[in-house]
């Protein structure tokens, strides 16, 4: 678990993906073209959520020395956090979103003029949904095995 070179960039972006992801999932649909619907609403009280469970593999490299006083991350910490924002970004531009009446065409339905439609974003949704839960599962593993490794032999 080396240093990278993209460390540096990940030791700052990190924070701030922490808190523009989730308001891109919730409301970032209306700025690139869909509807911002049902979501949006539920945005509010689950996007802090999200924001607070998105900072704890951040807190976690705080705790690794090596991490703090190079103010950078560990290579494969980088590459989970790479992944879980793709996902998460993949996933706010595929996310369904139904409500009381019809089902809200996701960003990737109405950039694609209906070629790609509704149930077809669904499951490419489900799939970022997965590929975001296990890099997230991922990045945290990694800060806690770089403050494992990161540790002084006493």
């Amino acid at each position: 678990m080396q240093i990278a070179g993209t460390g540096r960039f990940v030791f700052v972006a990190q924070w701030v993906a922490a808190v523009v992801l989730p308001v891109f999932f919730f409301v970032g649909r209306a700025f690139v073209g869909a509807e911002a619907g049902w979501l949006a609403v539920f945005g509010i009280v689950y996007g802090i959520f999200l924001i607070l469970i998105l900072l704890v593999p951040p807190l976690i490299t705080l705790f690794d020395r090596a991490v703090r006083t190079g103010r950078r991350t560990r290579r494969v910490y980088d590459i989970a956090s790479f992944v879980l924002w793709a996902s998460i970004v993949l996933a706010g531009l595929t996310v369904p979103d139904a409500g009381d009446g019809p089902s809200l065409d996701s960003a990737l339905t109405v950039w694609t003029g209906g070629a790609i439609g509704q149930d077809a974003s669904a499951v490419i949704f489900s799939i970022a949904g997965a590929i975001a839960g296990l890099a997230y599962l991922g990045t945290l593993v990694f800060a806690i095995a770089g403050v494992v490794k990161g540790r002084p032999e006493n």
